[in-house]
């Protein structure tokens, strides 16, 4: 029971508690450049789709409030309409009802680190991982589906995988580095090639950050090149990118691998350049990139350290 009750207080003060640096000069609406965010403008077929899913989420909710699910489902449908503070809220409520749910942290996490809450993030990531100590790893449901209809992260992989991702934002490098690793290491079932690419991706921006060239150039270069994907080919020309064997021109212009291109732009020394492009990375965005908005204010917080 003392547990039970330390957790609730914990749900209710991480939601209250003051953001980090970065999120605090973040205006409710915008990125961290101070960029309005927009409606995402998906497709007519896509938003239908999407707000059915999201009504029949709400019914979910009405006929079962006492389920976890409903609260996970609700939350996860408001999210890929980028309503992401309602989200949030969704999965805290839940909270109340189910304090030691790892499932309803681990999303909230990932919600609270798309509304720019990055040490809430972290906390909502590690508590979710002290909370599987002990219980048996599963796949996470997919609420939209592959190419297989064949879900490719577990809790336990996700938690790893995106409590290392935010670490970035919160400049704990070491964290990033070992938790994405963690990631892979966690037993996967199938389809494990899908989360080799993005975990060496972020772990060479880790390991340079902390100035390690050389393991983060044999990170990269230890990754096959034939691998068989599902989803993440965008991150795959990003990591071509990293290892030198694909040059940004020939490669898409997602947000993905122009993030590769910019964030070695600012490893060579080139800030500047990589400024120009971050900065359109988010703008292009209707919802923003925040690992591009974390590095322009690094960027700047550079510049103005040197009186640039």
């Amino acid at each position: 029971m003392k547990r039970l009750v330390l957790l609730a207080l914990a749900a209710s003060a991480l939601i209250a508690a003051p953001a980090d640096s970065a999120h605090s000069a973040q205006a409710e609406g915008q990125t961290l450049l101070g960029t309005a965010l927009r409606d995402p403008g998906f497709p007519a077929e896509v938003q239908e789709r999407l707000e059915t899913d999201l009504e029949i989420a709400r019914a979910r909710m009405e006929i079962a409030p006492d389920r976890e699910d409903s609260f996970i489902w609700l939350g996860r449908r408001l999210g890929y309409l980028g309503r992401y503070e309602e989200a949030v809220a969704v999965f805290s409520e839940g909270l109340e009802q189910f304090p030691e749910s790892y499932k309803l942290r681990r999303f909230r996490g990932r919600h609270l680190a798309r509304s720019r809450q990055f040490e809430a993030s972290v906390a909502d990531y590690r508590e979710a991982l002290a909370l599987m100590e002990g219980v048996p790893d599963s796949f996470e449901p997919d609420g939209i589906i592959n190419s297989r209809a064949q879900p490719l992260g577990t809790y336990r992989s996700n938690l790893h995988y995106y409590l290392a991702q935010t670490s970035f934002a919160t400049g704990d490098f070491e964290q990033m580095n070992a938790g994405m690793q963690a990631a892979l290491d966690t037993p996967i079932m199938c389809y494990k090639d899908d989360l080799v690419v993005p975990v060496a991706y972020w772990r060479y921006i880790a390991l340079m950050k902390l100035g390690r060239a050389d393991k983060a150039a044999a990170v990269v270069d230890a990754v096959p090149a034939d691998l068989e994907l599902i989803e993440n080919h965008a991150y795959y020309e990003g990591l071509k990118i990293l290892q030198g064997a694909l040059s940004p021109e020939d490669a898409g212009s997602g947000a993905l691998q122009r993030f590769a291109h910019a964030i070695q732009l600012v490893f060579d020394g080139q800030d500047a350049e990589a400024e120009t492009i971050l900065i359109d990375i988010v703008e292009s965005s209707p919802l923003g990139f925040w690992p591009a908005e974390i590095e322009v204010l690094r960027i700047r917080d550079r510049a103005a350290a040197s009186g640039d």
